[in-house]
């Protein structure tokens, strides 16, 4: 059995990367940046009012005090989108909204809820001004030729918005993988199917597509593949045919029914890696035919999502050159006795809860790697180290974040 370390390592070494492609910022989100994106102007573009109310020169306020307000006529108004033309003179105020460019000549501005209106253009304030004021600088957000998002951040919708505001109407992102899914076993039946005597249904096809969308992956082709060596072999040709990846799971033990690995051998697959120490998820299995890669994963639900997570997802973000690809990690407080797996690390489905102010990991009651049903309130991986048979209520542990 290889170590965790030593099998991820070997997967993200022998994994190819992807080109790359420009498409419209609108298709981009959960795409991989390929290229830095550059600032192409100052963010804000101009000294912005952050109230609404009045642009003053600050000096021209000095000495006002409640009782001895001082008087101001109004020159004009500045709104978002309508700067104000003129330069703000000694005595002068312009009525401004939130958003405008602050008037030249004035460097502060007073909100409108303590400024006496008089009528016939003529203001009053009662305290004075400093300089700087309600006012957001020029250049405080982004500097014209600054790098605001790197090559190999994945674009979320925030990124899209400071990709827009510069100018990013298409963006150079890495190539989705195309991967393929297949869920071997004669005892599986589609979701639409009444299982028989024996038969479950295909459950695996649905979290695996989940889990490629979230690691930026489209999966082009899907089934169920019977226990017959010749149609494991058959599919999983058909399938590196329109796909990077193949991701089959079931059949990587060592049963009689077990074909992924003699059907992978006769394709003349490099089987890389075939047993981790790791416990669910033991069997998987990691092997390239030419520039493609094929993960087989076991077949119980729990364990080929915890595979997935080490495995498959940080292979998919490497393919498409991403800067980070693996999961989040932490150290928080079990929350009840843990049992290990000795000499595997054991990696235990958990949900997050704050108690007295700090974080614990609550351990689910499952009944086993088959136990979809528990695993669906999952939030987190709580690690067992390979040494540990237990784990005490109380103790500081390490986390991996699912969700």
């Amino acid at each position: 059995m290889l170590p965790i370390e030593e099998a991820l390592g070997i997967i993200l070494e022998k994994t190819p990367q992807l080109e790359a492609e420009t498409l419209p910022l609108f298709d981009v989100t959960g795409r991989v940046l390929r290229r830095d994106a550059v600032s192409d102007m100052d963010l804000p573009p101009f000294d912005r009012a952050r109230m609404d109310g009045f642009a003053f020169r600050s000096a021209d306020t000095l000495g006002a005090v409640a009782g001895w307000p001082i008087r101001f006529r109004t020159a004009g108004e500045a709104a978002a989108g309508h700067a104000f033309t003129g330069e703000l003179q000694p005595g002068e105020a312009v009525r401004i909204m939130t958003g405008a460019p602050v008037p030249a000549g004035a460097d502060a501005v007073q909100k409108i809820e303590v400024i006496r209106e008089l009528g016939e253009g003529l203001i009053e304030i009662e305290e004075p001004l400093r300089p700087g004021q309600f006012i957001t600088p020029r250049g405080i957000e982004a500097r014209q030729g600054d790098a605001m998002a790197l090559a190999g951040a994945v674009i979320t919708p925030a990124v899209s918005a400071v990709l827009a505001s510069f100018g990013y109407a298409s963006v150079c992102v890495s190539k989705s993988p195309r991967v393929a899914l297949l869920s071997t076993g004669s005892e599986l039946v589609e979701v639409d199917q009444k299982p028989g005597a024996s038969q479950i249904r295909n459950s695996n096809t649905y979290s695996l597509s989940g889990y490629v969308a979230r690691a930026g992956g489209l999966v082009v082709r899907s089934g169920i593949v019977s226990d017959d060596l010749d149609e494991t072999k058959e599919a999983i040709m058909r399938s590196l045919q329109v796909a990077d990846v193949v991701i089959l799971s079931g059949g990587v033990s060592m049963g009689d029914y077990d074909l992924v690995k003699p059907a992978l051998l006769e394709l003349g697959a490099e089987i890389l890696v075939e047993k981790v120490a790791m416990h669910p998820g033991k069997p998987t299995v990691f092997a390239r035919i030419g520039e493609k890669v094929v993960f087989g994963l076991p077949g119980n639900p729990v364990s080929v999502a915890v595979s997935f997570h080490l495995f498959a997802r940080p292979a998919l973000l490497k393919m498409q050159q991403a800067t980070e690809i693996h999961l989040p990690r932490a150290r928080v407080i079990a929350a009840r006795a843990i049992k290990g797996a000795p000499p595997r690390r054991s990696h235990q489905p958990a949900i997050l809860t704050i108690s007295e102010g700090r974080i614990e990991a609550e351990p689910l009651k499952w009944s086993g790697s088959s136990d979809l049903v528990a695993f669906m309130r999952a939030e987190a991986l709580i690690v067992v180290p390979e040494d540990r048979e237990r784990i005490e209520t109380g103790e500081i542990v390490e986390i991996i974040s699912i969700r």
